[in-house]
């Protein structure tokens, strides 16, 4: 009796922060040699329509980053618009973008971290990636005509991750004008102040995720973790909090003690303790 062969898990079936954390810890020439087969069928279907020559490559191991870069470029090119996220290096401009633009129009994700961008050139990729939903940006392409030109060409675009030393209200007003239905926001890394959380909570009403992690100015109040309540997740972590709630079990009161977490509540979501005892009447 013939053996039925293992299905191929679609790119599309796997969560993206699944994908995100393969791609993180998985290489080019490792991806090549049909490592992720199982992961992408646009890497697979890139494997088989590059041949010998594709084998080769990934047999001499780690490549400089550049050759790596070619490589990405090269599988985008024969994936036959079957490639849905992408992360480029920092060294990867707006013209790679465009180029894979050109060839993957039903990219879902892509990772752009350069901070030298022709907003123009920029822009003509977006025109062509209608499909987008999310994208990771460096802070110069965070003002208002490029956010209100990808909310007007990408009617499902929900997730922003944004790269930037300092964020002020400014920068948080364009982000909530030009991207109202912004779902997951991701800023890590970066300085802000507390009433850039508020306006982020206040404004973006359909929120669900947001990721300040790594600040290093501790900009967290009671009125931030109160409005933070509605949110499924919120990770804050610093230099200097944990980034969740800790219950010190001082005969029912709580209180946030990053010092001294206790372990009882090391398990618990975090919104679950947000809830607390309820206040007096």
């Amino acid at each position: 009796m013939a053996s039925s062969s293992p299905t191929v898990r679609p790119w599309a079936d796997l969560q993206h922060d699944l994908l995100v954390a393969i791609m993180s810890r998985v290489g080019v020439p490792d991806l090549l040699s049909g490592g992720a087969t199982r992961t992408c069928s646009a890497w697979r279907a890139g494997r088989l329509a590059a041949g010998d020559g594709a084998e080769e490559a990934a047999g001499r191991g780690r490549v400089p980053l550049q050759a790596d870069l070619c490589s990405v470029l090269e599988i985008a090119s024969r994936a036959d618009g079957r490639m849905e996220a992408l992360l480029l290096p920092e060294f990867a401009d707006e013209e790679h973008l465009l180029f894979l633009a050109k060839r993957n129009p039903n990219l879902h994700y892509f990772s752009l971290p350069t901070t030298c961008i022709t907003y123009d050139q920029f822009c003509k990729a977006i025109d062509k990636l209608q499909s987008l939903k999310g994208m990771a940006v460096d802070e110069s392409l965070i003002n208002h005509d490029v956010l209100s030109h990808v909310h007007q060409c990408c009617p499902d675009f929900l997730e922003l991750k944004v790269f930037a030393l300092y964020v002020d209200e400014e920068m948080a007003s364009i982000i909530c004008n030009s991207l109202p239905r912004l779902r997951k926001l991701e800023i890590p890394n970066s300085d802000m102040s507390c009433a850039v959380i508020i306006k982020f909570l206040d404004c973006l009403e359909e929120l669900e995720y947001l990721d300040i992690s790594g600040y290093e100015t501790s900009a967290i109040s009671s009125a931030v973790l109160r409005k933070a309540s509605r949110l499924n997740i919120f990770i804050w972590n610093s230099k200097f909090e944990l980034g969740e709630f800790m219950d010190c079990s001082n005969y029912g009161e709580h209180c946030i003690n990053p010092q001294e977490p206790c372990s009882c509540v090391m398990d618990h979501r975090v919104m679950d303790w947000l809830a607390g005892p309820s206040e007096p009447s």
